[in-house]
């Protein structure tokens, strides 16, 4: 039998031979170090630290290793402190700090872990108490990094996806906006100094020159408008019918209403099938995903799933009469899965096979997007080039006769 100070000994050693520098800011237990009697400067780095925002893969890496050492032997407090010096983020730290401290009370994981519900989700807690009622733990935290590090690609490939288009809208914006403020209103002055006439201009250049005035003069004013309608937005997306109606313009945007459907098909199918491998019941695992579903639309279908599935309906006849959501091809798969009692095994192959047509569908909307952008960015070039050269060639007439 192994006693503390042999664990504590264990510990220094393996944090020596990391050679991890040790940061008094990270040993902060929540509930138990208080930094109320501390300086200004102090409170406001705790402040920070305390709101930075832990990553899917931060946390798919924790529950990685927390795996291994927990299939190794390593005692789950031990195995805590250990990452808690390991982690790069400090809230993380302090996290599996106070999750450690709450284990050394008699608190069970799960339990620890759901103190910091803005942490660890609903899945994820309600995968490692699966974990831990029946006695493997380690095999469901490796599920649950596997499942976080998906996650976490599908987001890295979406932002990929999106940096593009974004990158050449922006930059052409501060373009224009630097040409409206100190390119155009010098130019004009002097085409007016070599005696050309304001009404002799095209009509594209007047048109510049309008737009060139209103960003120069009242530029404070667009501000405004702007924020006043980005706060409004804001505030009718928040409100129960705005959330709904939003939701639903996003799925049926072309091109990309598409994509969504089918990221939100994989988040569905694919926390499903863990929850039901995991050994939760189907209305407990279905009552998770409803409340992972980050889509008003999805959520709401999901709860009705649930409605319908305690008074005895399967679940893919319950997706089937919305196929705008959830199409033939994944119901039919599912309903074959319910008759076997085979549907966690079943939802990590529909998973994967959308996991591929997302990738699928990324490429094409790549594809479409380049030739797109370079029409936007060719006409507006053009438009631009032709609202400045006319007037000067106008000018250059003038000069010559």
């Amino acid at each position: 039998m192994i006693n503390g100070q042999d664990y504590q000994k264990k510990l220094d050693k393996l944090l020596q031979k990391s050679q991890v520098r040790r940061d008094p800011r990270r040993s902060v237990i929540y509930g138990v170090v208080s930094d109320k009697y501390q300086g200004m400067f102090v409170r406001l780095d705790n402040f920070l630290i305390d709101h930075q925002k832990i990553s899917l893969q931060e946390k798919a890496y924790f529950f990685h290793l927390l795996a291994i050492m927990i299939e190794s032997g390593v005692p789950m407090i031990m195995a805590m402190r250990i990452l808690a010096e390991r982690t790069e983020s400090i809230h993380l730290a302090r996290i599996l700090n106070t999750i450690a401290y709450n284990l050394k009370q008699g608190l069970s994981l799960s339990v620890a872990m759901s103190r910091f519900s803005d942490v660890f989700g609903e899945m994820e807690l309600g995968i490692i108490k699966s974990g831990e009622a029946a006695g493997n733990l380690d095999k469901m935290l490796l599920r649950l990094s596997v499942q976080l590090d998906k996650s976490n690609q599908l987001v890295i490939k979406l932002v990929t996806a999106s940096i593009y288009p974004l990158a050449v809208i922006v930059v052409l914006l501060v373009a224009a906006t630097a040409m409206m403020t100190f390119v155009i209103p010098n130019l004009i002055a002097l085409l007016k100094e070599g005696g050309l006439k304001e009404r002799d201009f095209p009509a594209m250049t007047k048109l510049l020159i309008a737009i060139s005035a209103l960003v120069t003069n009242y530029w404070w004013l667009i501000l405004i408008v702007f924020l006043f309608l980005y706060f409004l937005f804001k505030f009718w997306s928040g409100t129960e019918d705005g959330k709904y109606k939003w939701d639903i313009f996003k799925l049926r945007f072309p091109v990309l209403g598409e994509l969504l459907r089918k990221v939100y098909i994989l988040r569905f199918v694919s926390i499903l099938g863990i929850l039901l491998e995991s050994g939760l019941s189907v209305i407990k695992a279905l009552e998770i995903v409803a409340q992972s579903m980050s889509s008003e639309t999805y959520a709401l279908k999901t709860w009705e799933v649930i409605s319908r599935v305690k008074v005895g309906e399967k679940i893919s006849d319950s997706l089937s009469d919305t196929p705008f959501l959830f199409p033939s091809s994944v119901t039919e798969v599912l309903a074959v899965a319910e008759q076997t009692a085979s549907i966690g095994k079943i939802s990590e192959k529909i998973a994967n096979q959308y996991d591929v047509e997302i990738d699928n569908s990324l490429n094409r909307l790549t594809s479409l997007f380049e030739p797109i952008m370079i029409i936007f960015v060719g006409v507006s070039v053009a438009m631009l080039a032709l609202a400045i050269l006319m007037p000067v060639f106008k000018l250059t007439a003038i000069v010559g006769s």
